[in-house]
């Protein structure tokens, strides 16, 4: 007897929620416009206000809206790494190290291949600032006077350290790539926490491991593709001290 795909029922709410969502994608309503209101998009659809506020919600819920209390809701400029990346908490603590490792290999050294050729002026500068905070906290950590005042040091190297891979990856102008970095980024902070606690309280390596990308910069300014490959992969095989990567 031949077996039938069983036919889904699509609410009134989602139909609604689809002709919203496609408005918004294809730019009918553009970033920081205000949509018409619940009432008047109710008759529009002959549906009840309900319905519409639900599929607004929705809207909202993805981060394709903003709904002000007494204002009226407007469309809001998406932004898809801010999005997958509260995502990433949800497997942060399943995900293996050498999973992760692996994983930013990939991601980063293609990267750096396009950003080579690609990157523009305003990045170099704001990878150099950011390599200048990165520095300048390493010495606050080795002169820190107590264990909570290293701590939050810890914290800062951390976060400092995803912002350099984070601009880095933005360099390569790929979008694709921007957001397979941003899906991993708790796990990546993860993983950067570690190993910041485990070279952060000897200066002789922390200091070394730092000013792998001020060399990074320089190769990246002269358009060096060798070196600036060399390089990536001497701050991923010291991102994971366990095992050298290629």
């Amino acid at each position: 007897m031949t077996e039938y795909r069983k036919i889904k029922k699509i609410s009134a709410a989602d139909q609604v929620y689809e002709e919203l969502k496609q408005l918004i994608i294809d730019e009918t309503w553009k970033a920081g416009e205000k949509i018409p209101t619940e009432t008047q998009l109710a008759e529009q659809f002959a549906v009840n206000r309900l319905t519409v506020r639900v599929a607004l919600q929705r809207l909202q819920a993805i981060g394709l809206l903003d709904i002000r209390v007494g204002n009226g809701t407007f469309v809001k400029a998406f932004d898809m790494c801010s999005n997958i990346a509260g995502l990433s908490d949800f497997y942060t603590n399943t995900t293996a190290l050498q999973d992760i490792r692996e994983y930013r290999y990939i991601i980063e050294t293609e990267c750096v291949r396009l950003a080579v050729d690609r990157r523009t002026e305003e990045e170099l500068e704001a990878f150099w600032n950011q390599y200048l905070l990165m520095e300048e906290h390493v010495g606050h950590y080795c002169q820190a006077k107590d264990s909570a005042a290293a701590d939050r040091e810890v914290i800062l190297q951390t976060d400092m350290s995803l912002e350099i891979h984070t601009i880095l990856c933005a360099m390569a102008h790929n979008e694709l790539l921007n957001y397979a970095f941003a899906i991993a980024k708790g796990p990546i902070r993860q993983l950067m926490l570690r190993n910041v606690v485990q070279r952060i309280h000897d200066p002789e390596t922390a200091y070394p491991s730092v000013r792998c990308y001020e060399k990074l910069y320089h190769f990246l300014k002269d358009r060096d593709l060798a070196n600036s490959l060399a390089c990536i992969k001497q701050i991923m095989n010291i991102d994971a001290p366990q095992k050298q990567e290629g």
